[in-house]
């Protein structure tokens, strides 16, 4: 069978995407990035022939192969993967519906719901099979071992669950000011956390549906060594957050008629660049993560 050609926008993770995929015999052909000096680092070591920094050009590339009909570009056999940051997901995704039959969209996919919904639309218009890419953790094998056990109940039903993320925002944001440092670019703790812990959440309680959400964001930082003068961080670094999954009915997973999820994040650990734990505390046991 046929592998598709790919086109992928974005550097950052989509850097990664397209070093897997040429890894596994998928043929790169074309690459989008603000970043013109990640760019050309990474189409000369893929040897990708098309790729540009203004995203209006990669449109037109997509438009002019569709009508020549040219032989790298078949709508039925090209993937679009959408990799760049989320505040820019959505609108790439909508706008290249009408040029491909398939296309990932990176996690999150949307940052609102109407710009889900919105989509959605688009894609049902066009009959396009659009694609939200699934969240990494729930991929790791740790993860998939925990979901087993709670899913057996080899310790009993679950009681609650407490996450907690200690980070340095500076050491994982980068010393560069960038989206990752402003709210409204959907920068801050949440943003770049919450969506996945949810997911993992969610998948290890079965598809449980989140029934009622509070919390708190606080941004303490305003500059750092790196980041002053006439820049200054909005997002929040500090995020706790209590979710509630409310058990359908036959759950064997939970006990009671709910679990309550505590979740804290913290980018203000100076030596710490990444550590995650989570707790599952069922009827007989303590399980970390």
């Amino acid at each position: 069978m046929k592998k598709p050609y790919v086109y992928i926008y974005g550097t950052g993770w989509g850097s990664i995407v397209a070093e897997l995929l040429s890894e596994q015999g998928y043929k790169v052909i074309g690459m989008w990035s603000y970043d013109e000096e990640e760019l050309a680092r990474i189409c000369e070591k893929l040897q990708i022939p098309y790729s540009t920094t203004d995203i209006d050009e990669l449109f037109q590339y997509l438009t002019e192969n569709q009508k020549n009909k040219d032989k790298s570009y078949d709508a039925e056999n090209t993937i679009v993967w959408v990799a760049t940051p989320p505040y820019h997901l959505a609108n790439i995704a909508r706008q290249i519906l009408e040029y491909s039959n398939n296309i990932v969209v990176e996690a999150p996919g949307v940052t609102t719901v109407e710009e889900g919904e919105a989509l959605l639309a688009s894609a049902s218009k066009f009959a396009i099979w659009l694609c939200a890419c699934p969240y990494q953790l729930r991929n790791l094998p740790a993860v998939r071992t925990l979901r087993n056990i709670i899913m057996d109940k080899k310790y009993g039903a679950v009681k609650s669950i407490e996450v907690r993320i200690q980070c340095n925002q500076t050491k994982l944001c980068s010393k560069k000011y960038n989206w990752k440092y402003d709210k409204n670019r959907c920068g801050g703790a949440l943003n770049m956390f919450g969506t996945h812990i949810i997911d993992l959440l969610t998948y290890l309680l079965n598809d449980t549906k989140v029934d009622s959400v509070q919390g708190t964001l606080k941004n303490f930082v305003r500059q750092n060594e790196y980041i002053n003068g006439f820049r200054s961080i909005t997002g929040d670094d500090v995020c706790n957050f209590q979710l509630r999954f409310k058990a359908h009915k036959n759950n064997p997973y939970i006990a009671d008629d709910s679990v309550v999820a505590w979740v804290h994040i913290s980018m203000l650990h100076p030596n710490t660049v990444f550590r995650q734990e989570v707790t599952v505390l069922t009827e007989q046991a303590s399980i970390v993560l």
